[in-house]
């Protein structure tokens, strides 16, 4: 019997540029529309597969099941088909994604989550998941999702403002970044206002575990996938993450609510007030990111960092609100200024590779934010 298939279209709605220096020459087409095509993922014994070959196109894809504090604790892989060449992908393994407890652990249609993957457009996919001593969750399903297009943005290493408006409390100026009206953000997918912490006391680098070979045309696409997953499959009331690097080092508007602001994101369990999060697009467990995505996270976390006085090499004491399987609601927990993922929750995340390039981050922004 064929699995019910449901596309979800966001309704499009008119967004405004607030606080974010544009990129010169660049404008935004407005919401690009993405589609969501949804597949239930029926479970037989210690796994569940699916198999299409016949899908319409796709780009961006994550599994998802119904409880939050579930995880997927055997294996989950995935492989696409492109649309352009018909050749399968290799398979791939998707971890499960932390980081939504910001967003209300009691909020309607939150739901657990795999990492998302990028595949480009694709028109066949196939999924396996394998259970390791229990049953799976309930509830699986794959999505899917067209993030629609988008005028592209300038490629390339990012710019940053000379001569721009520093803050009032620091010399480091705002590094330039693609606003969410040019990245194409659909607001109606995010109609709540946003949470503030007071200040922002440390930064959690994350890696987004999909493949390298994405052409950088395509990151503001990616990005809109990423909203699209964040919100559609994974039930929180916007992207996650606070900023969005690509491997070319151009750096995005994450969740809204003011890049200068400390907003209150949905990237790191427990830790996720009064901190940024950033991801930077691709797998980095054995690929170094590129010196252009380096320097830009390097120059965010400085900006950030030093708007409250705080030294991008030094380290700071932070307390979780919930438990995340790692560390318990309450527990005092030291992290360096500048940390990964994996430095608060059970995961590889950022990769083996750009957690390794962590100090030169942090010396870098700790330059800049002590330069004259």
């Amino acid at each position: 019997m064929r699995t019910r298939r449901i596309w979800l279209t966001a309704a499009t709605t008119t967004t405004v540029l607030c606080g974010v220096l544009a990129l010169q020459g660049v404008t935004g087409n407005g919401p690009a529309r993405p589609e969501v095509r949804t597949v239930a993922l029926e479970a037989g014994g210690a796994g569940a597969t699916f198999k299409d070959e016949d899908t319409s196109v796709f780009s961006m894809l994550a599994v998802s099941w119904n409880d939050p504090g579930r995880v997927i604790e055997g294996g989950l892989q995935v492989r696409t088909r492109a649309e352009q060449t018909g050749e399968w992908s290799r398979w791939t393994t998707l971890g499960s994604e932390g980081g939504a407890a910001s967003d209300g652990a009691s909020r309607p249609g939150l739901r657990g989550a795999s990492e998302p993957l990028w595949a480009g457009p694709s028109d066949g996919v196939e999924v396996r998941v394998t259970g390791k001593g229990s049953a799976l969750p309930a509830g699986l399903r794959l999505d899917m999702v067209d993030p629609g297009s988008a005028r592209a943005v300038r490629t390339g290493p990012a710019a940053f403002a000379v001569g721009a408006r520093a803050s009032a409390r620091s010399a480091v100026t705002v590094p330039q970044i693609v606003s969410r009206a040019e990245w194409g953000a659909d607001e109606s997918l995010s109609p709540e206002e946003p949470a503030y912490g007071n200040e922002v006391e440390a930064v959690f680098v994350h890696h987004t575990a999909q493949s390298n070979a994405y052409d950088c045309t395509d990151s503001a696409a990616i990005v809109r996938g990423l909203q699209t997953l964040h919100v559609r499959t994974n039930g929180w009331k916007d992207i996650g993450y606070d900023f969005v690097v690509d491997k070319c080092g151009t750096v995005f508007e994450g969740r809204k609510g003011g890049i200068d602001r400390p907003v209150t994101g949905a990237h790191t369990l427990g830790f996720n007030t009064d901190t940024t999060g950033i991801a930077v697009i691709g797998d980095y467990t054995g690929q170094d990111a590129p010196d252009a995505a380096e320097d830009s996270v390097a120059r965010i976390s400085a900006w950030k960092l030093a708007r409250y006085g705080h030294d991008p090499a030094g380290s700071v004491t932070l307390t979780a609100t919930i438990d995340n399987g790692r560390f318990t609601s309450g527990q005092r927990v030291a992290f360096q200024r500048i940390s990964g993922h994996r430095d608060a929750f059970a995961t590889e995340c950022p990769g083996t590779a750009l957690y390794g390039q962590l100090p030169l981050i942090r010396a870098r922004a700790a330059a800049l934010a002590t330069a004259p």
